[in-house]
């Protein structure tokens, strides 16, 4: 075997001995070709040993894979060794270089029923570039954060310790390579009065910024109301049986969380959130008028407010919302989210999609999450719904994510942690797409059963998304651990690993499964690199011209404009049959940078696009409508989903012989009805007619949708024969047809507007060449 391009020799010869035993196994590389993020396949061979002595070996056997510095000091500490519900075996490694631990350094090893490793993950780091000596000590890392927080809100700050911590980008110089930067930090954890919250802080060792920051407190929604003038303390009373009885909030939270506690139990053998057989905790009746609940990681156990009687209902009494906390602190013990960004967003999803799980029986028949005690009095509402997430404010498309903005720290108060709630949505979409099936941004999906679905999901959860730290999981880690589950549980040639492909791709994340039929891609970019005039309605354009042909399913649009004031702008898209949709409309937003991808959710407008043909010049209009700021046009790029369809022809021609009588305005009409429905792609119109003077004639042509197309206006002088076939190739006045409805009463009207001769409308036909697409015709 040639040496792999990117591969040094020991990694080649690694490889050769991995295909040696499964020649079918793949590989998927970091960006440069350093450590092999993912492995599958049959990795070993049969082994009785322990899990932890077959997970050593293999790494030991495959150490020379990773292009490590050379002396580097790694040991692999375990930090877990499980057995999931199927009999497969989970073994979780944590790095440590120089016996300093790597934030998110988990290594995960596979194993299957006989000993064989099937699957292999690496988030390992493979140099330290950075001095493992700190130069702030712990005590002014703790009193920086104090700072921060004020020393007043600080309960505790009780643990801390030095870490490798992977933040930002740097690039490699000569090379499109982007990477993170190591920096030795100290992790702080702080611990809130207000609402228990736990928080962790990344202090750079060597210069004392902060980094990072997250808070660990899961709510059911973004507090809105409470009072802190009500003493709060945790874990509270103990209530006896006599008081629980007379309680109604305490007895629901009792039996819900036994529901939850059974679910988890007799599905997948979990002994509680821990799979330890720790104690489920809660504490109700938390403050006044409290607006929210949650699972506190640092107490290890549930908080429920009462709610204000407007806003909220007691939350206990909602099985959902006991099994979405629940759920946060199953998550909690295995992915380990890092409850900021995307990790948050998923933390808050698979929380969603195990409360329906939950609360639904076989069927599921709601996929609402706090709809019996959230707004009581405003029937019909809910906190998210699963299946249509904009219902209730939230995005269904990676498109439109909300980003934090270039250098804005995660806050859970001032932009909800990066916004998780809010995109949340996404993966919530994609989950019920897995089960219901559908057609979402033009992505076909045939869902899997209810059963199926859940195996998937809490395998993904607990075992290929686990973490020996907390960790930042992106959406695309998350479509791979799910992947990855449903490859154990049903292999990754059947219909569900087809269904989670597809319902991941529906809402932009990954490509769809092969067995798309008769759909494919179009994806076109170009580089303007121009100045936007300022004050300038005319604005600058930017074209791109589509070769490919077929209906459109789906479309997106990407901009990338830079505008020291982004309310001066409209940008506007021009279709090839002459729409205009404004895509941006002098809409402020707080950077000064539009790098963002509008789809028909983001702008109603581009549904106009779907069912339309993607041949043709695509323009972008940059406007700029106002004085005093400048801004510069990067670039832009179209994105299609288009339905191949075979193009048909279909002609019908009659001679009916018609008079055509001298000085008539009105005329004479002739009709020819089309019964068969499709779309035009090329129109032909033949027309022979007998006159003394064809200059005196007009011959309009009427199509079903009542569009006139004018054939002939009084030309041709001399000439006593107007014998001609009109083109859509040829005749720009037929264009107007292209992609409309062909089915319906086609009229050829043929007036003689001058006085003194007549003629004859012999013969006329249409020859149409058209697509038939049955989802929108």
């Amino acid at each position: 075997m040639a040496n792999i391009v990117g591969l040094n020799e020991k990694q080649t010869k690694a490889v050769e001995r991995l295909k040696e035993i499964d020649p079918e196994s793949e590989i998927f590389w970091d960006s440069g070709m350093k450590i092999p993020k993912f492995i599958k396949g049959t990795l070993s061979r049969p082994s009785v040993k322990s899990l932890e002595e077959i997970a050593r070996k293999f790494l030991e056997d495959y150490r020379q894979l990773l292009d490590m510095q050379p002396e580097l000091d790694e040991s692999l500490k375990l930090f877990t060794a499980e057995t999931d519900f199927s009999g497969f075996h989970h073994v979780i490694f944590l790095q440590h270089i120089k016996g300093i631990p790597v934030f998110e350094g988990s290594v995960q090893v596979h194993i299957n029923p006989a000993g064989e490793v099937i699957a292999y993950k690496d988030f390992r780091v493979t140099e330290a570039p950075v001095a493992l000596e700190p130069k702030i000590k712990r005590e002014e890392a703790i009193a920086i954060v104090l700072r921060d927080i004020g020393s007043e809100h600080a309960v505790v700050v009780p643990r801390s310790k030095l870490m490798l911590f992977r933040n930002g980008e740097i690039q490699l110089p000569m090379k499109k390579l982007h990477l993170k930067k190591l920096h030795l930090v100290w992790q702080i954890e702080s611990i809130f009065a207000e609402g228990f919250a736990g928080k962790f802080h990344f202090i750079d060792a060597h210069t004392g910024e902060q980094l990072y920051k997250f808070s660990q407190i899961r709510s059911a929604i973004f507090r809105k109301t409470y009072t802190a003038k009500n003493e709060a303390f945790l874990p509270g009373e103990l209530l006896p049986e006599d008081q629980m009885a007379v309680d109604e909030v305490a007895r629901a939270a009792h039996e819900n969380m036994g529901i939850v506690y059974d679910y988890y139990k007799n599905n997948f053998g979990r002994d509680s959130y821990d799979n330890r057989g720790s104690p489920l905790v809660s504490t109700v009746h938390f403050q006044r008028n409290y607006n929210n609940s949650f699972w506190s990681d640092y107490h290890k156990q549930l908080v429920f407010g009462d709610g204000d009687g407007f806003r909220w209902r007691p939350m206990a009494f909602a099985l959902d919302i006991v099994a979405h906390e629940l759920t946060h602190a199953v998550a909690a013990q295995t992915a380990r989210f890092v409850y900021s960004e995307e990790a948050g967003a998923l933390d808050e999803s698979f929380a969603d999609v195990f409360a329906v799980f939950i609360s639904n029986g076989e069927k599921i028949t709601n996929w609402e999450i706090g709809e019996g005690v959230y707004t009581p009095f405003h029937a019909g509402d809910a906190l998210r719904d699963l299946s249509d997430p904009p219902r209730f404010g939230q995005p269904d498309h990676i498109d439109n994510y909300m980003r934090l903005a270039p250098g804005e720290i995660p806050d859970l108060h001032r932009n909800q942690a990066g916004y998780i709630h809010y995109n949340s949505g996404i993966p919530n979409k994609a989950a019920y797409l897995t089960i219901e099936g559908g057609t979402h941004y033009g992505i076909k999906i045939k869902g899997i059963s209810r059963a199926k679905a859940e195996k998937i999901y809490y395998l993904a959860l607990t075992a290929y998304m686990c973490s020996a730290t907390l960790s930042r999981w992106t959406f695309r880690e998350a479509r791979y651990a799910l992947l990855n589950a449903c490859r154990q549980l049903y292999g990754e040639k059947g219909s569900e690993y087809a269904a989670i492909k597809n319902a991941w791709a529906a809402v932009g994340l990954g490509k769809p499964a092969e067995d798309m039929m008769d759909r494919f891609l179009v994806e076109k970019e170009v580089f303007s690199g121009v100045p936007i005039p300022d004050l300038s309605p005319e604005g600058v354009l930017s074209s791109i011209y589509v070769p490919e042909d077929g209906l459109i399913k789906d479309i997106r649009v990407s901009v990338n404009i830079e505008h020291s004031y982004l309310r001066d702008l409209r940008i506007t898209l021009f279709t090839p049959v002459g729409k205009h949709i404004v895509l941006h409309n002098r809409l402020a937003r707080k950077d000064r940078s539009l790098l963002r991808t509008y789809n028909s959710g983001s702008v109603p407008g581009l549904r106009d696009c779907i069912g339309e043909r993607v041949w043709g010049k695509w323009i972008l209009m940059v406007a700029d409508l106002s004085k005093e700021n400048r801004g510069f046009f990067h670039s832009w790029g179209i994105k299609f989903l288009v339905q191949k369809v075979e193009k048909e022809e279909l002609k019908r021609e009659i001679f009916p012989f018609l008079k055509v009588p001298g000085n008539d305005p009105e005329g004479i009409e002739s009709l020819i009805e089309i019964e068969r429905r499709g779309k035009i792609v090329n129109l032909g119109v033949s027309l022979e007619i007998t006159h003394p003077s064809i200059v005196e004639l007009k011959a309009v042509l009427v199509m079903p949708s009542g569009e006139e197309l004018v054939l002939h206006n009084r030309a041709g002088n001399g000439r006593k024969y107007l014998k001609k076939t009109f083109s859509t190739e040829s005749d720009e006045n037929l264009l107007p047809a292209v992609n409309k409805e062909m089915k319906g009463v086609w009229t050829l009207k043929v007036a003689d507007q001058v006085e003194g001769n007549e003629g004859s409308l012999d013969s006329w036909g249409l020859c149409i060449i058209y697509e038939s697409d049955p989802e929108f015709l």
